[in-house]
């Protein structure tokens, strides 16, 4: 059903690399090939491909000169030639990061070398140039086959949205909030009192803190520009917690914190859907409330279709501030955020008096207590789930420690782990991040499990696990990257012979080989400037190979343990 493609687009070349069960086809500069091939293709799937690959194709289908076509996208410039058979997907679609092919490929450890050909050349390609070139496309285009199959549930929930509302088959092509646009029949709406703000009237906005009622009266009567006004935030202490209100969730959180005992963590179950469905702040609420409620009537059941509808619901209070989807409603999302920050900051305020806050986060808390209070705590969240028409999922921590809101890992009674940020890949990173992991294994081991930090680095290590350690870095915004090598002085104004030229995506290791030294990204200009690459070594080593095939005796482990000891200081120094 899916076939896998990859471009690759020379002043006088173009390529492409097909894979389709298991069979890899090559097609180079023949377009009666590529017609024919394409004949009998149902799906085409490739990576950031809405943006160039398909435009690519559809220019040699229809005689345009790729090459001309592939400028034009690489400088941004307006081009409206699409692909419209066979039906494309794009890997990239809706990954947080955004992160290109190379990324993605070295946070999963294969092979990244880039092909070393000048897409400007001005010659046609020799034999030689060719394979080459088919050899990298086509390492990229069985990756990208692998990274759909680990997007399968992503891509799922797409064609189950569709076959479930009878939508067009195109529409499997849109993402997620779009889809739920599609499903609910919306039209935007205009900016008109987008910051006019409706308050859910079982919200007792008078036993909230005046400051912060305040803080929301002042902007609505406000006749600045709501672009300013957006802007503005409130730093309120609440429970013994900085919290900042404003226009995004509300968060809040004991820095540096670290604890044993009983602990609670209590979420509202889909918070911001039950506060639209409470005030209508959606458009075609009706539709609306049948995707709500036939959501809760499947979970009951335990359907795996809730999912379909979990993302439906999710998807549309996103896409209610983009101008480019038609639910499009920012007077509404406005009020769901308002609401929102106020009913967790009354939740706050009423629990009190019976427990200790540690951390606030968009749509629930975690909380410390005392054995004895436990019971009490339960019966003040059933009458708050009574009063406002909430629901809680309660789940009980033995352990946390928090660097702040976004930093943190806890343990549940049952041993499970969950983590955040620094701490999130301690069971190692994934396509979209896969850097420095190690430190993320260690801190996490150390916290919770209370094993040295140099025991799991040496483990991780004999057991082969060398991902751990790398650091995939990129020029981004720079001109390149370099290597300096054999300890040379740094020289200003000029490349020079101590220097190695490096891909503008790279996998970096700290490495016992002192003769090799700092990774720099480089600005070009009057003088060449150099910036030596955060979190690496001042002795590297670039590997951008397989990563099977890496000699792991050159990883120099004790600067690894080094970094790691500097978030345990940093930690609990601040304690």
């Amino acid at each position: 059903m899916f076939t896998f493609f990859k471009v690759l687009v020379y002043k006088f070349d173009w390529l492409v690399a097909f894979e389709q069960e298991g069979i890899v086809t090559k097609i180079h500069n023949d377009r009666g090939a590529l017609e024919r091939f394409l004949s009998s293709v149902k799906i085409l799937v490739g990576y950031n491909n809405f943006n160039y690959d398909d435009r690519i194709i559809a220019s040699i289908l229809k005689k345009v000169s790729p090459y001309a076509t592939s400028q034009k996208l690489l400088e941004g410039k307006r081009f409206n030639l699409k692909l419209t058979n066979p039906l494309t997907l794009d890997a990239m679609q809706e990954i947080k990061s955004s992160i290109s092919l190379k990324e993605a490929q070295a946070n999963m450890k294969i092979n990244i070398f880039e092909t070393p050909i000048d897409s400007d050349v001005d010659l046609e390609l020799s034999e030689k140039q060719i394979d080459l070139a088919f050899k990298n496309c086509e390492n990229d285009v069985l990756f990208i086959k692998d990274l759909f199959e680990k997007r399968e549930g992503y891509f799922s929930s797409k064609f189950e949205i569709v076959n479930e509302f009878n939508l067009p088959a195109t529409s499997v092509k849109n993402t997620r909030a779009n889809l739920a646009s599609e499903v609910l029949k919306s039209k935007p709406t205009d900016d008109t009192d987008r910051l006019k703000i409706v308050y859910d009237q079982r919200l007792p906005l008078k036993e909230l803190p005046g400051d912060i009622v305040d803080f929301y009266k002042q902007i609505s009567d406000s006749d600045e520009k709501f672009e300013e006004l957006e802007k503005k935030k409130l730093t309120y202490r609440l429970h013994g917690i900085d919290h900042v209100f404003g226009f995004g969730g509300l968060h809040g959180a004991r820095e540096n914190y670290r604890g044993e005992g009983n602990y609670m963590q209590v979420d509202i179950k889909s918070y911001y859907p039950t506060i639209m469905i409470n005030n209508g702040f959606v458009n075609n609420i009706e539709e609306f409330k049948k995707l709500y409620y036939t959501r809760k009537k499947l979970k009951s059941k335990g359907d795996t279709k809730e999912e379909v509808y979990k993302v439906l619901l999710s998807g549309t209070y996103g896409a209610m501030k983009s101008k480019y989807n038609n639910l499009y409603n920012p007077r509404q999302a406005n009020n769901i955020v308002v609401n929102g920050q106020l009913f967790l900051a009354y939740l706050i305020e009423s629990i009190r008096p019976a427990c200790e806050l540690i951390q606030s986060n968009t749509d629930g808390i975690i909380i410390k207590y005392d054995n004895v209070m436990k019971e009490s705590i339960i019966c003040l969240l059933e009458m708050f789930e009574n009063k406002f028409d909430f629901s809680f999922d309660v789940d009980l921590i033995t352990k946390i420690v928090q660097k702040d809101v976004n930093n943190y890992v806890v343990q549940y009674t049952n041993g499970k782990i969950k983590a955040k940020g620094r701490f999130m890949n301690y069971e190692g990173g994934n396509y979209e991040r896969n850097s420095l992991s190690i430190i993320d294994k260690a801190l996490v081991d150390y916290y919770i499990l209370g094993k040295k930090i140099n025991k799991t680095v040496v483990e991780c290590w004999k057991d082969n696990k060398l991902d751990y350690f790398q650091n995939v870095v990129k020029a981004g915004a720079f001109d390149g990257m370099v290597h300096e090598v054999n300890q040379k002085t740094l020289l200003e104004g000029s490349f020079s012979s101590q220097f190695k030229g490096l891909q503008n995506v790279n996998r970096v290791f700290a490495t016992k080989d002192k003769h090799l030294g700092t990774v720099y990204k480089v600005k070009k200009g009057r003088e060449t400037k150099y910036s030596k690459v955060p979190y690496t070594s001042d002795h590297c080593i670039v590997w951008n190979d397989d990563l099977s095939k890496f000699d792991k005796r050159k990883i120099d482990l004790n600067w690894y343990i080094k970094e790691a000891e500097k978030c345990l200081i940093e930690q609990q120094g601040s304690r």
